[in-house]
């Protein structure tokens, strides 16, 4: 059953544009008109905005670009999608930690921790996540595949291309992949994902999956090495956005991508698509593997996620791990 609060944000959203009775509001929800209006007015404190007229009741007019526990639940059961856990918080220290910390707490799966702001945010190879604490998405979805690491080793990409696909047809916005874990616009990025998990013996015991998505606003005020190669959606959004709306609907995109992965991890096909949305394909870059960078033209990727790099001579390599930027050695996007 939904809280009271998601149950009457559920109620005036499912209205639309039309007025829901205040009276009819207290008589489902077992409670007085008062406590209707108590209700809402301490929803107006934390950024709702209602029009009240009187005989005929009460409408949504606006939300808050804060991120609303009861707003995305009511979002959640309106579009059927309500069987995973959600925990919202305001701030946390980073939501990847926060879900390792709930599953070595047996914490039941699949469940989500979503964040308005990290403090300690990161990224591969241990960065640093510049994690900014207004109009952005910091979500951590924790399942526990019980699977071989080695059945799992493309999950990135497809939980990615899941959210990329979504992005553009659910939005219209002209999102692309960049392997092995970024979303970006127009060469700058606006999504980054990490993937981290607990290996027992020759099985994987628990998988995190985190991204962190800049969605409103522009990158002023951000630090100029972040903002001078970064985007957000709103920006290139053809329709304003709403974040707790987006927060609920990435929910059942990356859950049912994960259980689609799960029957099968070498999705036919699965390469092909990524070409559609590639960042890379057709790009002289340099793939960093340690000591050892190599040059070549993006070609896409192989049924195991691998990236196809062609080397001047015309011999291609399947790159498996490393970072990747543009000509030799260039901008990292």
């Amino acid at each position: 059953m939904l809280p009271t609060d998601a149950t009457i944000l559920k109620t005036l959203l499912q209205a639309g544009d039309a007025f829901v009775s205040g009276s009819g509001l207290a008589k489902d929800l077992g409670m007085s008109r008062v406590g209707v209006w108590s209700r809402l007015e301490k929803m107006r404190e934390a950024g709702f905005t209602f029009e009240a007229v009187r005989h005929r009741g009460y409408r949504l007019t606006g939300e808050p670009d804060s991120l609303c526990e009861s707003l995305v639940l009511a979002y959640l059961d309106i579009a059927g999608a309500n069987e995973t856990r959600i925990v919202v918080l305001p701030e946390i220290d980073s939501t990847n930690s926060e879900a390792e910390r709930r599953l070595a707490d047996a914490a039941e799966t699949p469940f989500v921790v979503i964040a308005g702001a990290q403090k300690r945010g990161r990224g591969r190879l241990g960065r640093k996540w510049h994690s900014p604490p207004q109009g952005n998405l910091y979500m951590s979805f924790a399942f526990r595949p019980r699977r071989s690491p080695g059945r799992m080793q493309s999950i990135t990409l497809r939980l990615g291309l899941a959210v990329c696909r979504f992005l553009n047809q659910a939005y219209a916005i002209p999102v692309k992949v960049k392997w092995p874990n970024d979303l970006i616009i127009e060469g700058k990025k606006v999504a980054g994902m990490l993937t981290e998990a607990r290996v027992d013996a020759d099985r994987m015991r628990d998988l995190v999956f985190g991204i962190g998505i800049n969605v409103l606003g522009g990158t002023k005020g951000w630090p100029a090495e972040v903002a001078a190669h970064a985007a957000t959606l709103s920006l290139h959004a053809p329709a304003p956005l709403r974040l707790n709306r987006l927060a609920a609907e990435l929910i059942p995109v990356v859950t049912g991508e994960y259980t689609a992965y799960l029957k099968d991890p070498r999705k036919p096909g699965f390469a092909e698509e990524w070409s559609a949305y590639d960042a890379l394909d057709g790009r002289e870059v340099t793939a960093n593997r340690g000591s050892e960078p190599l040059r070549g033209t993006a070609r896409g990727i192989d049924t195991d996620g691998n990236l196809i790099l062609e080397t001047p001579g015309g011999r291609r390599t399947a790159v498996n791990s490393g970072e990747v930027s543009l000509g030799s050695g260039g901008v990292l996007f």
